[in-house]
């Protein structure tokens, strides 16, 4: 006979989140989503509308908080996000430091953007995320 390890966390909150429009953002980093606690983000999207000028510019989605050391390129380093292409980019596991998802079960947080242009000009972009809330 097996031991029952049931769990009592579920989630019927799903949020489905866009950020402001990020048209030539300066070289810096921005918080540009707050994530709460107990949020999974499971997917993350870049929608560059105008690209980058210059290809060695730089573009990253990250995050902070729960505790934790930010991680500039915990959802996309700029192999994915392709500043110099227009288009939709997904989050994916391209590098050790870049994933698909985080669990924020310590404390809120937020999604950064990390942009350097390099001396060229910045691109139009919007950032979505989803994510639920597990309680």
């Amino acid at each position: 006979m097996s031991t029952d390890l049931y769990t009592n966390s579920f989630s019927d909150k799903g949020f489905f989140v866009k950020s402001r429009k990020l048209a030539t953002p300066a070289d810096a980093t921005y918080n540009i989503i707050r994530v709460p606690r107990y949020a999974f983000v499971d997917s993350v999207w870049l929608w560059l509308t105008t690209a980058y000028t210059l290809g060695t510019a730089t573009l990253q989605l990250g995050w902070f908080g729960n505790g934790e050391t930010a991680v500039v390129t915990g959802f996309m380093d700029t192999d994915v996000s392709e500043p110099l292409v227009v288009g939709i980019k997904r989050a994916q596991r391209s590098t050790i430091l870049t994933f698909e998802g985080k669990y924020f079960n310590a404390a809120g947080g937020a999604i950064t953007l990390t942009t350097d242009d390099d001396g060229g000009t910045s691109g139009t972009m919007f950032v979505f995320a989803h994510y639920w809330v597990i309680q």
